[in-house]
């Protein structure tokens, strides 16, 4: 399709995929495929950083596969429309679309095509217009591409990544300054309950945000909580089982994916595509089969404390020779596509040790049962089985702007090489150097042993209030400046 002379050319299958994208562009604006009413509160959030006229950071939204990154870009253009934006005000572009991808010079082409024939007017005239590009790390050279566009246009942009840091980092690199970066993990325990159980979800107290916990807004909650009947309780627990065992990906609770088939779901979107396609297309993965092995001993160990170097023997062990530094290497490249988490010891040492393990958890612990096909029952299981699995969900809530999350072990007296050695689960750190000590003690009975770890550390750092996930116990122990709330309080909270 030959364009004005002034106007690049666009080949005429571009030119339909792209209005195929952006039905909003007809009359009257519409959004297809028709977004789910539920919003997750990140969505929320961005949704409304981007309808504020004073906004002009670059958003971007990090994210593995099948979390609703692209569910939450079609709900932000509805709100948009709402709001009253003109549909042909915005622009959606999704890079896993190869004959996009394989365009010359495709972005700064289709901004040139969208001003002449759908905007119609110059994209510096009346109101911003809104740049949305699904899956941006496809695009080769994107930091600069989208550079050039934030350069020399007034877009409002929004960019989302599946499956690796490359996003925030090339963001870093060329648009140093500009970018807002939000991370979409999949569902929380909360969003689950919110999303396909609302009428359960009117009987909760509201959520707070993680760093609220710090000023002691989930101490000053529990007279909410504890006007949860036991009945409804008793079906919050049964969701829990269901989340505990198949984890947050939104189509294992939509409905989507037949129930004996949520297993083979959650392997073959992990495993064949984000670690056998999305970090060696992204990375510079030269064992796939090493990749997967690492996981595959990440996902039995979760929750626990591993050195690499131990990690590297132990693998090289099975025939798969390796060593530590790839190690390090490809534990990045995971935690980079947001499938694991690593936590560093607190206080953090100047330098990083290989020799000094680290407590690493999977994000989603369903990923985890469907590997291994199942897990110990979360209310009758072995609380020593169940202890590393239940900390793997307690993490997931121990996320905020700004936040650092640690966990801590050292000797009772540091000074002392017999004194026992003491841990706390995890060491959550505000910017201001403020600390919340979090343990879980999934166990029917709590006693004084209990909270050892956690009265040692609080007398080590200034005797900062902490908090106990438990079984059943809800209390707050004032000598102990030490909340305890049960799994599912703590879970429904965040």
């Amino acid at each position: 399709m030959q364009e004005d002379a002034a106007v690049p050319i666009l080949s005429d299958e571009a030119i339909q995929v792209l209005r195929d994208l952006n039905p909003w562009w007809m009359d009257p604006p519409t959004v297809r495929p028709t977004p789910p009413d539920y919003r997750r509160p990140l969505v929320g959030s961005l949704s409304a950083r981007l309808r504020n006229p004073k906004g002009g950071l670059v958003e971007v939204v990090r994210g593995p596969r099948q979390v609703g990154k692209t569910t939450g870009v079609y709900q932000i253009i509805a709100d948009l429309l709402a709001a009253g934006i003109r549909g042909r005000d915005m622009l959606f572009v999704r890079f896993d679309l190869a004959l996009l991808r394989d365009e010359p010079a495709i972005l700064r082409n289709i901004a040139h095509w969208y001003a002449e024939n759908v905007r119609q007017r110059p994209l510096h005239a009346g109101a911003p217009p809104y740049l949305f590009l699904d899956e941006v790390h496809k695009l080769k050279r994107w930091s600069d591409e989208v550079k050039h566009l934030g350069d020399t246009f007034p877009f409002r942009i929004l960019l989302t990544g599946s499956s690796s840091v490359l996003v925030a980092r090339g963001g870093r690199e060329s648009l140093a300054g500009r970018v807002f970066t939000t991370e979409l993990p999949p569902f929380s325990f909360r969003e689950v309950v919110e999303c396909w159980h609302r009428g359960m979800a009117r009987a909760l107290p509201d959520r707070i945000r993680f760093l609220d916990a710090f000023d002691g807004a989930l101490r000053r909650s529990r007279a909410e909580w504890a006007g949860l009947r036991p009945q409804q309780r008793l079906a919050l627990r049964r969701i829990l089982e269901k989340y505990y065992q198949r984890g947050g990906y939104p189509r294992l609770h939509s409905g989507e994916v037949e129930d004996d088939r949520w297993a083979d779901y959650l392997v073959q979107t992990v495993f064949e595509n984000v670690l056998g396609a999305d970090i060696p297309d992204l990375f510079p993965v030269e064992s796939p089969s090493l990749l997967r092995t690492l996981y595959l001993h990440v996902a039995r160990l979760t929750g626990q404390e591993i050195a690499q170097n131990k990690l590297a023997s132990e693998i090289s062990a099975t025939g798969i020779p390796t060593n530590q530094p790839t190690v390090r290497a490809y534990l990045h490249y995971l935690a980079d596509a947001l499938l694991i988490r690593e936590f560093r010891r607190y206080p953090l040492a100047k330098k990083a040790s290989a020799r000094v393990p680290a407590k690493i958890t999977l994000t989603d612990l369903g990923v985890r049962n469907a590997i291994l096909r199942g897990a110990p029952s979360l209310w009758e299981g072995d609380p020593t089985t169940l202890g590393p699995l239940v900390e793997t969900m307690v993490q997931g809530c121990i996320r905020d702007q700004n936040l650092q999350v640690h966990f801590y072990r050292d000797r009772k007296v540091p000074t002392d090489r017999r004194s026992p050695v003491v841990e706390v689960d995890f060491v959550a750190e505000r910017v201001d150097g403020a600390v919340l000590p979090v343990e879980a003690k999934f166990r029917r009975r709590i006693d004084g042993d209990d909270f050892v770890g956690l009265g040692v550390f609080q007398e080590r750092f200034g005797r900062p209030e902490a908090i106990m996930v438990t079984r059943d116990l809800s209390r707050w122990d004032a000598d102990r400046r030490t909340l305890c709330v049960p799994l599912e309080d703590f879970l429904l909270t965040f």
